[in-house]
């Protein structure tokens, strides 16, 4: 894949950072880890340089941890194309959708994990269908910006 993707995530029990690592291989893209104050780790990753920025994050309480929920407001404005996964125990309920309004806008993909899948390691077809996901969607964004280049608010989610 050519275009330069990085995969931003929270971990608490390790499950959210095996999706991340598996997503980062199979795309060829940087891996950035979020603390706790909602800070990404490598400073040196401003998401604003990269084409796609793919944010997960194990559920709480409904909702997207504290710490994404941080880096999504705090790096809102500098977000290009965003995809989201999460990764949850009971249920995800609108957590994706949560994530979606601190970001500002939609996602090219979204997906869930199961935390049980993932310690049995029953989530390389899931993980491969969403990476395959989000090369489609960027691969629209990308013949949309050919076809008309300098339409600054083109966009996957917009209405062309």
């Amino acid at each position: 894949m050519t275009e330069k993707c990085l995969i931003v995530y929270y971990s608490k029990t390790g499950n959210t950072k095996k999706i991340a690592e598996a997503v980062a291989e199979k795309l060829g893209g940087d891996l950035c880890e979020v603390n706790e104050q909602g800070t990404a780790q490598a400073s040196d990753k401003n998401p604003s340089s990269y084409d796609l920025v793919v944010v997960g994050t194990p559920v709480n309480g409904f909702r997207a941890s504290l710490p994404i929920q941080g880096y999504l407001t705090q790096n809102r404005d500098k977000l290009p194309d965003v995809a989201f996964y999460v990764t949850y125990s009971l249920w995800p309920a609108g957590t994706l959708g949560g994530m979606e309004k601190l970001a500002g806008k939609k996602p090219i993909a979204s997906e869930t994990f199961k935390a049980k899948d993932i310690i049995q390691g029953r989530v390389d077809e899931k993980v491969n269908g969403f990476v395959d996901a989000l090369r489609a969607g960027l691969s629209r964004y990308w013949s949309k910006m050919v076809l008309n280049p300098y339409s600054p608010s083109q966009s996957i989610n917009g209405p062309y």
